[in-house]
């Protein structure tokens, strides 16, 4: 008997490569909500389109061997007995679930920062963006409130996309980041700074530096926040400062480093047959092999497909982590992977070019992208890449795959990209980017 706690994108895979692998395997998942599956990534797209949040649910595809427990928490997990117990949410139902192997795959929950008077009016004018009840009470709040003015704290991927979202539905938007960039983790200062550009053509106002250290309540009802000593009026307030980990049941029982289950290649926890996958665990760099924690759906989903593929009897490794990904802010693509120049440790061995092209002709309605790769001076191993502009994400794509099969400049400048004038350049950026590279490595022998 296989369990599996949480229904996210890891356990949803796990789930899929155990059943094909080993279709006679019991499996019996744990799942807090009532619905099975959904796309929490949509939230933002939806938000600024009909509204209609069940277009983000998923049926899962049931064997007669997967026992769906919805509207179900486990609340204990006995190593020694091999149980899980698990309550049934709005009722008194207690169950106790054998296991002969556990994928714990619980995903996240949204960071509430120390702001004074936000955890205390959570859903009542200050809100997260984690599930599609968050995004149901936010859409309700703004139509039943006639909300006008709405500050959204934080401006990474998530925050950016939400402001976006309320830009759409006629609200007026600030938005406050503590640090002095956009997408903070992802993009270099150079690369932030042409999103934050396009983000305030967009009517946005964008308050960087800039920490909130109070929501403003009169006669329970939220009037603006203040951010570094100054007043700003507000009918809502959006946190997207985050997640942390859901690893509380955990606790004391597997490994664990900042409060992220610590697993092995093979997804495996330091409890034998206890599995762990996707936003709660820590894993390795790719590139650096040092200990690090993505919060992606493509993470979580390759990391399922490992921890499924061994919990039914075969084997897989996970090589570690890249981070790639991409994010839209209206009609502008934002992506990127690997290291960035301001992480980057060894600073002195450490080459970048920025190349800025059209995706294809002119004369064919060429759009900008700007791509922006980062390379080891001493080998030539390309080590990260960010992109902004038409097609980035399948510019950061390769670059991805580049990596992983440890290319250097030398490979991204002589590689062949199909051109049609119809929907490429001959010239590609990603090829522009490679020799801007190469000439500052200056080496005596060019193959191409």
């Amino acid at each position: 008997m296989i369990v599996i706690i949480g229904l996210g994108t890891a356990g949803v895979y796990a789930t899929r490569w155990i059943t094909q692998l080993n279709r006679e395997e019991e499996i019996t998942i744990i799942e807090r909500h009532s619905y099975e599956s959904y796309s929490p990534c949509g939230i933002p797209l939806i938000l600024g389109e009909s509204g209609d949040f069940n277009k983000l649910k998923h049926p899962f595809p049931r064997t007669k061997r997967i026992n769906v427990l919805l509207k179900f928490e486990a609340i204990r997990v006995d190593t020694e007995r091999k149980i899980v117990i698990a309550k049934q949410i709005g009722g008194n139902e207690l169950r106790e679930i054998k296991y002969d192997k556990l994928l714990f795959a619980t995903g996240s929950e949204p960071l509430v920062p120390p702001i004074k008077n936000a955890r205390e009016f959570l859903g009542n004018g200050v809100f997260v963006v984690k599930t599609l009840e968050d995004a149901e009470s936010i859409m309700n709040y703004i139509r039943e409130k006639n909300v006008k003015t709405v500050s959204i704290i934080g401006a990474g991927a998530i925050g950016l996309e939400i402001a976006h979202s309320m830009v759409v539905n006629g609200l007026k938007v600030r938005v406050f980041e503590m640090f002095p960039q956009v997408f903070p983790r992802a993009l270099d200062p150079d690369m932030a700074e042409i999103v934050a550009k396009f983000v305030t053509g967009l009517g946005i106002e964008l308050y960087l530096s800039s920490r909130v250290d109070e929501v403003i309540v009169e006669d329970g009802k939220i009037k603006g926040i203040i951010s570094s000593g100054k007043s700003f009026d507000s009918d809502a307030v959006i946190l997207a400062t985050g997640v942390v980990p859901n690893t509380g049941l955990l606790k004391g029982i597997v490994n664990m480093e900042k409060n992220f289950i610590v697993v092995n290649e093979r997804m495996e926890t330091s409890v034998k047959d206890i599995y762990a996958a996707g936003d709660c665990v820590i894993v390795k760099s790719f590139i650096s092999g040092e200990p690090m924690a993505i919060q992606l759906a493509t993470t979580a989903a390759k990391q399922g497909i490992v921890a499924g593929i061994n919990m039914a009897g075969k084997n897989a490794r996970y090589s570690g982590v890249l981070g790639s990904f991409v994010s839209t802010i209206g009609s502008l693509e934002v992506a990127a992977v690997g290291i960035t120049e301001t992480n980057a440790k060894d600073k002195d061995n450490l080459i970048n070019a920025r190349a800025r092209a059209l995706d294809r002709p002119e004369y064919a309605g060429g759009e900008e992208i700007i791509l922006k790769v980062l390379a080891e001076k001493s080998t030539g191993r390309i080590i990260g890449a960010q992109a902004v502009g038409k097609k980035a994400s399948s510019k950061i794509d390769i670059i991805s795959m580049a990596i992983k099969r440890g290319a250097t400049v030398y490979d991204l400048s002589s590689i062949e990209i199909s051109y049609c004038p119809a929907v490429s350049d001959l010239y590609d950026v990603v090829n522009m980017a490679g020799d801007l590279l190469l000439r500052k490595m200056n080496p005596q022998d060019y193959i191409f």
